[in-house]
């Protein structure tokens, strides 16, 4: 492709051979021989476009919230690496929400907390033991035979006894209500009455089944004491760093997640008011300085990766870009440092841009040998195609 001021020379040229044949016979024209700042070898093509040099990575950096700015912390021409803090926003209050909610969270889980969930989890183990117990004893009779037998015979006893106090008040009965003769004969029956009721209750319950309730709150009870024991020890799990199911559940394992859910939130509010570099590369503007307002959304500091870089398109034609192909060849004129240089198409985009009413595809080029003083938005002029 021939560049504008190639094509100019030429036209001056052609036009002082005519004004020199004029009344003549023609006389030929003297080969043009085209010069270039670089040594890179002509492509042939009839693709080209115009482009600019771009960094590979750029960050443009804003604050997502508005707020009066309490550092800035690089200026431009700063070498920065992935991570460090580029400005940031009065934060006063965060920090100190940043230190409160990490304080409840080593309370929470401090020694003294550990060992009480280890009390907790001893304790849930017992009541399973002992509600395990009841449930086992469902299957089991309530006495053996020799208890039984031993009661009733306490019965028999019990009814003579009765029927002795009974005989005795029978013969005192017609005396006064007030008469201590009497009143010792009703107070013997009644006893003996009520000792009598007791063994037969007694008997009658060891032999006796469990009822349906009698089953139901023994199991209740025991799938209690499991569930308590099971929260007890996700808890404990998790004061000791240790990995816990994600259905795992508890009040104790509830204030912690809580507590924990504070401390991120809170530092992430934190981190909201400082402007982070995601990339290492070198500072190319800072727009803001201590004290000013920040508007959220603004950019106000943009970090480039400087050690490579790239040409993107910014006119290639929907005419012109199925004649493009991912690792083709390209010839590529850097305009402010007149050279010449070759890289290869690495993207190709898939969305359409509209300039000038025109359809357009930003493409992007890999510099094989980038020339020295080679810097980002510097223009240049790209030929696709092959090597002659």
């Amino acid at each position: 492709m021939l560049r504008p001021r190639t094509v100019l020379a030429l036209l001056l040229c052609s036009a002082l051979a005519a004004c020199d044949s004029v009344g003549g016979s023609p006389e030929p024209l003297p080969t043009v021989v085209l010069e270039t700042g670089g040594s890179s070898p002509q492509l042939q093509g009839e693709v080209t476009a115009s482009g600019v040099v771009v960094p590979a990575q750029e960050a443009q950096l804003a604050f997502a919230l508005g707020g009066i700015v309490q550092a800035v912390h690089v200026i431009v021409g700063d070498q920065v690496v992935a991570g460090k803090a580029l400005a940031e926003l009065e934060n006063a209050e965060l920090l100190i929400e940043v230190g409160r909610t990490q304080r409840n969270l080593r309370e929470l889980a401090s020694p003294a907390a550990v060992s009480v969930a280890e009390q907790a989890v001893v304790a849930a183990r017992q009541s399973v033991d002992d509600a395990q117990k009841k449930v086992n004893a469902l299957a089991y009779p309530r006495a053996s035979e020799s208890l039984i037998d031993n009661i009733e015979g306490q019965i028999e006893l019990a009814r003579e006894e009765l029927a002795e106090a009974s005989e005795d008040f029978r013969e005192v009965e017609s005396k006064e209500h007030d008469d201590p003769e009497r009143a010792a004969a009703v107070v013997a029956m009644t006893n003996a009455q009520m000792h009598l009721n007791q063994l037969i209750a007694n008997v009658n319950w060891y032999k006796g089944k469990p009822s349906d309730l009698d089953e139901a709150i023994a199991h209740a009870n025991l799938d209690s004491a499991t569930s308590a024991l099971q929260e007890a020890e996700w808890h404990l799990a998790a004061l000791n760093g240790e990995p816990i199911p994600a259905e795992a559940t508890g009040s104790g394992l509830a204030e912690l997640a809580q507590a924990e859910d504070e401390l991120a939130a809170a530092r992430a509010a934190l981190e909201s008011t400082r402007l982070v570099s995601p990339i290492a590369g070198t500072v190319v503007a800072v727009e803001i300085e201590a004290g000013e307002y920040a508007s959220p959304g603004d950019v106000l500091v943009v970090v480039n990766d400087l050690s490579r870089l790239l040409v993107e398109t910014t006119d290639l034609s929907e005419r012109d870009v199925p004649s493009v192909s991912i690792g083709q060849e390209a010839g590529i004129h850097i305009e402010a440092l007149d050279q010449d240089v070759t890289g290869r198409v690495t993207a190709i985009s898939q969305a359409a841009e509209i300039l000038g009413g025109d359809v357009v595809y930003r493409t992007t080029i890999e510099l094989e040998s980038p020339p020295p003083g080679l810097r980002p938005g510097m223009s240049v002029e790209v030929q696709f195609g092959t090597r002659e």
